[in-house]
């Protein structure tokens, strides 16, 4: 689905369906059990603030909650991206026989989990803030409560390193990259799925619309209150270039907000993205809006515009999201001449094995 500026056809007023998008993410926890088991809860690993539950492991480093409600919003986003690659993990050309795989900031695991029973043969690890990830994981994965932008401490050579909606909450993704290069195998890959905090649309998307009033704001607190280098996707590829990595590529999909697209697939993935982005929304305005001073009637206000926004299928409202892969040089000479996306078919075949056994 890769999407040129504002191209997504709408569905005409007649063609909607009463009910079918109807926001209802709140402050209520709507309870997202793992299918694998019980999530890690020890009050020792976690601070309550705001009504909601937050790491203390480097405290105040990453200010998104880690709860019930949060769990929601990342199982959803994973969904969404899995409606994006077309049932795929991954794009980047990794062969079929990876041995070593990393997730930076993992979160709860789920892509983690997906990759270790895709690959059974490889070791998966994932790597969080968090102590949140199931208890009931396949014996070839494992989860590290560790700060990746610490000194790397993890096993080298890696075949595949992977982030996704990681580093636009990093302050140093220079340093970062640089240590994955230096963790990959030669040959090895990364991939870095990363969205643009930018809304666009044609014409019925006005400039002081709730949803571009709210990412505005939260790319303000995020980058100046907590350093986080919000508009890194932008300039990740040029990054990658200068620490040496080849074969550096993107691919950008531009993501309906809401369920206002013609296309089912896009309808789908845009009713995914609406959630995420009201339960984001629900999550900004703990933690991070009320340690910028903003004030609960404007939280509360902001809240509500967001969601009344989400819902109305007038406004054609996106968000850019970028795939971006690069690779360590390999020993040889020569580069890979793998193109990007040429993970789907070797997905296919291992999906295929899995479902055999």
């Amino acid at each position: 689905m890769e999407q040129g500026a504002g191209n997504i056809e709408p569905l005409g007023e007649g063609e909607w369906q009463s009910g079918e998008d109807t926001a209802t993410s709140d402050y209520d926890p709507s309870i997202a059990e793992s299918r694998y088991g019980s999530l890690t809860s020890s009050v020792n690993d976690h601070i309550w603030e705001y009504g909601r539950r937050y790491h203390t492991f480097r405290e105040g480093r990453y200010p998104i909650p880690n709860d019930d409600l949060e769990y929601n919003r990342e199982y959803m986003r994973h969904a969404m991206f899995k409606e994006i690659l077309e049932g795929k993990l991954f794009v980047a050309p990794i062969g079929n026989h990876p041995q070593k795989i990393a997730d930076l900031g993992t979160g709860f695991g789920d892509w983690a989990i997906e990759m270790g029973e895709m690959f059974p043969s490889a070791k998966v690890v994932g790597v969080d803030l968090s102590p949140i990830q199931p208890v009931w994981i396949p014996p070839n994965v494992e989860f590290v409560v560790d700060d990746i932008e610490d000194e790397w401490v993890q096993d080298s050579d890696f075949d595949f390193i992977h982030l996704r909606y990681v580093s636009i909450a990093l302050k140093d993704n220079t340093t970062l990259f640089r240590r994955i290069f230096e963790n990959l195998k030669p040959g090895g890959w990364v991939e870095s799925a990363e969205m643009s905090p930018h809304v666009f649309g044609d014409h019925t998307v006005r400039p002081d619309s709730a949803l571009v009033r709210f990412f505005h704001l939260g790319n303000e607190v995020l980058s100046t209150r907590y350093g986080f280098e919000v508009e890194i996707a932008d300039r990740l590829e040029e990054l990658m270039l200068r620490i040496g990595f080849i074969n550096v590529r993107r691919k950008t999909y531009n993501v309906p907000l809401g369920g206002w697209a013609r296309e089912q697939r896009l309808r789908v993935i845009g009713r995914l993205m609406k959630e995420v982005s009201m339960d984001l929304c629900v999550a900004m305005s703990a933690r991070p809006f009320i340690e910028h001073g903003i004030e609960e009637r404007e939280r509360e206000e902001l809240r509500d515009s967001v969601k009344a926004a989400l819902n109305d299928r007038t406004a054609h409202a996106q968000v850019p999201i970028h795939v971006i892969i690069g690779q360590k040089p390999p020993l040889s000479a020569n580069p890979s001449t793998a193109s990007f996306g040429s993970g789907q078919q070797q997905q296919q075949q291992q999906q295929q094995q899995h479902q055999q056994t």
